[in-house]
């Protein structure tokens, strides 16, 4: 035995003496102790992971390090241990075994690199068990090799390690009597260059001149022969890059005899199998010898499909130490993690402290970033890549089904640059194709994900407006990209993070502003939300507790979704931001919230605040919002206020307002907003119709065009109180003219209008159904509101149409099904634990005294 045949054999046993089976650079300072305990010399956890391949070896290891190993697996000293293996191995080792020991020694530290090199702890990589019936079947079968082919980050050597594991090493592995040798790109560069041939190497270390002499002595010899011999080579695609290995390569599948116990796997990005294929196609007995399997697809030669969505959670649940299920990741991003190499990049990610819900969709652009920033913005030559990426993007096409550009195409910048061209190639970012649908074939070269050329395309845009987004940036990717794609999606969310990044929030205006559809606006509010909370906790942000200004409240406030993210947002920053003022508004936006949440503790804690900055309120307000709250909370507790002197507020404020010369739109404020959304309600809780018309019609005398306005979810919120009014004063005609112009405004695709408003929506139809004796459609626009409510929590909502309900069943022969709907109420106030405020009744005045009937039943039921 030689000496690295030794060292295997002493780490085998020293796996063995420590009772491990696999071994990972976690159990080496294990090791140490128990040789420590064992022997009491100290043999430090580096040397043990030297020892083992984790580190690297620079020097042959010390006769201390050997004899105390040799020592701990029960040997007087090195010298010792290979004496006695060298008389095993002469005594009985049979020619097939003898090349057994020496493939297992060499794919062993094959595999402990394999594993070093997952960018995710190996025992939470899937095992793909899928393609081991595909395997098994080539092993079976008259067939000389196989390839394992995919792109970059594909996941082809983790699943080559997991198939050496499974059938030939594991302890239930089915072929125990194969001889498997892999071989990996280490390995060959090793006896590269050390200045030997493959055949001088194959030579030395199997006592064959050549693969060809090996497998004809064991075809006059069968009887010596105990099973069978797999080659596995893997990531050699860079010496497949230059021509004099190729010919090798090519020369020797070649020269290989026919027969049926040498199997050849082979490890292969696509684009090199691309160049192999004419030369295999070329010779019918390679073709007759190539197993393709199951799983080859001719269009990407590739047959390592992507990740299934249970071998991502597999996976994620690993490194996450819990049970991740579906809904705990943002479907993008489950789509992302598809391709293995994206998991490894959000470990890494996750390693560094930045982390992120994985239910968090911002965690997407995140990866690539990081991604990218490792890779190209940090790396070497990196002002020549990012050229040719931006070069790359600036060119490419839609083709049938990728994005990509013909080679030639961009071949005047590779020239330029053909070493950054090569690494981008060889790191993944890009990938080379041939196309073979045309009438000649032609190279193309696309990104390795369309994730990263939608990257590089915001990157043009950034670019083209010198990094100053404003209306015109966000009107070139209105008209750039088409609607309701998926481009323009990642375009705008690059863009809100750009925004956010260099605190430049007032350009985001421009999205709600500007004619995007409005799934888009509510997608772009949501990821303001996203980015705003993660860039808040970053450190050096420039969007901070010192910087969040009054663009930010503008857009909280003219876009209240009520969703729990919205509410979590609101929260968060009021809880550090430093700026007082923007701290008050955040805190009134807060209570907004939890009115609507029907929550008494959140709402009394966040009035506490704002109590202590009653003062400053009065300030910033056009009227003190606090007073306003207050009466609400009482409402909610069931506590008589004292409203004549918040009616002559309400009365003084509207006379102000009134007496304002007409402004602009774009003049109002989100301190006015706030106020007047609160002051309505209040109004209309207190059943003051006529004042809440008259108030309607003071801020349509201060800002005329207000209806107007599509940006905001303020217009679509007066313009419904001012229906419900109209239904209190029995303005029926007027009620149904706004019913229709709301309608409209719905209807188009344009307008920003929120889950909240729609079902405020059916709550005003509700009524006016009601109202005018159209029980039926009442029923069914109450329901519809319901299946609103539902879906989005909106606790108050929910208690309004419930009674609207109620109030439309009352109406009808349907005496049981009222009784239903009560106790469907109160079981959802007793579930939630809410009261019945008056503010949550918008029902008509005969509806009065059931209310009562019911809120004192509530009341009864608490006590």
């Amino acid at each position: 035995m030689n000496a690295n045949d030794l060292l295997i054999e002493l780490r085998k046993f020293v796996l063995i003496k420590s009772g491990l089976r696999n071994i990972d650079p976690a159990h080496c300072k294990i090791i140490s102790e128990y040789v420590f305990q064992e022997t009491k010399n100290y043999v430090s956890e580096t040397t043990i992971k030297r020892f083992f391949g984790f580190a690297n070896t620079l020097h042959k290891f010390s006769l201390f390090t050997l004899n105390s190993l040799s020592q701990y697996i029960g040997y007087n000293d090195w010298d010792a241990f290979c004496k006695d293996k060298e008389n095993q191995t002469t005594s009985v080792q049979s020619v097939w075994q003898d090349l057994k020991l020496k493939a297992q020694a060499i794919t062993e530290v094959s595999l402990i690199a394999k594993k070093n090199n997952s960018g995710v702890p190996f025992n939470a990589t899937a095992n793909r068990s899928f393609f081991y019936p595909d395997f098994d079947y080539f092993l079976k079968n008259n067939y000389q090799f196989t390839t394992v082919s995919a792109q970059p980050g594909q996941g082809k050597s983790i699943l080559l390690a997991h198939m050496v594991e499974y059938f030939f090493f594991s302890e239930n592995a089915l072929y125990k009597n194969d001889i498997v040798l892999m071989v990996n790109s280490t390995s060959i560069n090793t006896i590269i260059q050390n200045g030997a041939t493959l055949k001088d190497w194959f030579l030395k270390e199997f006592k064959f001149g050549s693969l060809s002499e090996l497998i004809g002595f064991f075809k006059k010899n069968p009887e010596k022969r105990e099973g069978r011999f797999i080659i596995i080579v893997d990531g050699i695609d860079e010496l497949l890059g230059k021509s004099n290995y190729f010919k090798t390569f090519i020369d020797f599948l070649y020269s290989i005899e026919e027969n049926n116990f040498v199997k050849l796997v082979f490890g292969l990005r696509t684009n090199s199998w691309i160049n192999l294929q004419p030369a295999i196609y070329g010779s019918a007995s390679l073709t007759k010898a190539w197993y393709t399997g199951l799983f080859y697809d001719e269009d990407t030669l590739s047959n390592v499909p992507p990740l299934s969505a249970e071998e991502v959670l597999y996976t994620l649940s690993h490194i996450e130490n819990k049970i991740v299920n579906r809904s705990d990741v943002s479907p993008n991003l489950l789509a992302q993690f598809k391709t293995p190499f994206w998991l490894q990049v959000y470990f890494k990610l996750k390693d560094e402290n930045h982390h992120l819900e994985l239910s968090n969709p911002l965690l997407c652009y995140e990866l690539i970033s990081y991604f990218l920033e490792k890779r190209v913005f940090l790396a070497k030559k990196s002002t020549e890549k990012i050229f040719l990426l931006k070069k790359i993007s600036d060119c490419i096409s839609e083709g049938n089904k990728k994005l990509r550009v013909a080679k030639e195409k961009i071949l005047s910048y590779i020239n330029c640059y053909p070493d950054a061209y090569e690494e981008l190639l060889h790191s993944g970012i890009i990938i080379e194709e041939k196309r073979l649908s045309t009438t000649i074939p032609t190279e193309i070269v696309r990104f390795l994900s369309d994730d990263i050329y939608t990257y590089f395309l915001f990157i043009q845009i950034t670019d083209k407006f010198e990094y100053k987004p404003g209306k015109s940036f966000f009107e070139y990717i209105l008209n750039s990209f088409p609607a309701q794609n998926s481009r323009r999606d990642h375009i705008l969310n690059w863009s809100i993070r750009f925004c956010i990044n260099r605190n430049e929030i007032a350009a985001l205006k421009n999205i709600f502003k500007l004619p995007f559809t409005n799934r888009e606006k509510n997608s772009a509010f949501d990821f303001i939300c996203y980015v705003s909370k993660f860039e808040l906790a970053k450190p050096n942000s420039n969007f901070n507790k010192l910087s969040i200004d009054v663009d930010f409240i503008d857009i909280m406030a003219s876009g209240r979704t009520m969703s729990p993210l919205y509410k979590e947002t609101i929260k968060t920053i009021s809880e550090n931001v430093l700026n007082e003022d923007i701290q008050i508004m955040l805190h009134v936006i807060e209570c907004n919230v939890n009115l609507i949440d029907v929550d008494k503790i959140s709402l009394a804690n966040t009035m506490q605040l704002l109590k202590r900055n009653y003062k400053r309120l009065n300030e910033l307000f056009p009227i003190n919002p606090y007073d306003l709250i207050l009466y609400f909370y009482n409402n909610l507790v069931n506590k008589p206020t004292e409203s004549k002197t918040l009616e002559d507020k309400i009365t003084k404020l509207c006379q102000d307002i009134d007496r304002s010369s007409p402004r602009k739109n774009e003049e109002i404020t989100a301190t006015e907003i706030l106020s007047y959304r609160l002051v309505l309600i209040a109004l209309f809780s207190q059943k003051s119709y006529a004042e809440c018309h008259r108030f309607i019609m003071a801020i349509l005398s201060k800002y005329p065009n207000i209806f107007y306005v599509r940006h905001s979810v303020f217009s679509p919120f007066l313009l419904l109180h001012l229906g419900q009014t109209y239904i209190k004063l029995n303005y029926f005609k007027k009620a149904q003219r706004i019913m229709q112009f709301v309608d409209k405004i719905i209807s188009s695709d344009y307008s920003y209008h929120t889950n909240f408003i729609l079902a405020s929506v059916r709550i005003f139809k509700a009524n006016f159904y009601n109202a005018t004796n159209n029980y039926e459609q009442a029923l069914i626009e109450a329901n519809a509101g319901l299946e609103i409510t539902h879906r989005n929590d909106f606790k108050m909502f929910e208690i309004s149409l419930l009674l609207s309900k109620i109030d439309s069943l009352k109406h009808t022969e349907e005496s049981e099904e009222v009784s239903n709907v009560i106790k469907e109420l109160l079981n959802f106030l007793t579930l939630h634990k809410l009261s019945m405020p008056d503010y949550s009744n918008l029902s008509g005045t005969e509806f009065e005294h059931t209310f009562k009937i019911l809120k004192s039943y509530r009341r009864h039921q608490n006590l």
